[in-house]
């Protein structure tokens, strides 16, 4: 019982052993709630206070979700909109409300959070969001700032 062969067959359920207790411990739990991903602020030049925020909100509720607006704390006004071409002309739309199906991405060119009278710092890492929902508790996320990506 000593052959190679059944040693390099030991060997192999020892893998298969680990790989499957790896397998076990990973999160293969349904998500459930809301999940926001990825929330930045864009870091402006030193005294520019106006800047975007952005985020990816998942929904795994099985239902619609409405997101009513975003607060940042230490921001003069903050408002959802929305950046459309219209007659060859880049517009921004402003977004009284936006309907969480499944996912929904804040992102530059398309949806975004209008942030103004911030002040950023080279100091400043991250600040709190809170995500304000029709039918759902508020959210608090971290947004980091950070460079354009």
């Amino acid at each position: 019982m000593n052959s190679p062969l059944f040693k390099s067959l030991i060997n192999i359920c020892w893998v298969l052993l680990a790989g499957l207790s790896l397998l076990s411990c990973s999160d293969s739990t349904p998500k459930e709630g809301i999940e926001v991903r990825d929330g930045w602020i864009r870091k402006m030049p030193s005294g520019v206070t106006n800047t975007a925020a952005f985020f990816t909100i998942l929904n795994h509720t099985g239902e619609p979700v409405t997101l009513t607006g975003v607060s940042i704390e230490g921001a003069d006004h903050v408002m959802m909109h929305e950046t459309k071409v219209v007659d060859d002309m880049a517009k921004m739309v402003h977004l009284d409300k936006v309907i969480i199906d499944n996912e929904v991405r804040f992102e530059p060119g398309g949806k975004h959070v209008m942030v103004m009278g911030l002040s950023v710092t080279e100091a400043t890492k991250s600040y709190n969001m809170k995500l304000h929902f029709a039918n759902k508790p508020t959210l608090d996320v971290k947004a980091e700032v950070r460079n354009s990506k």
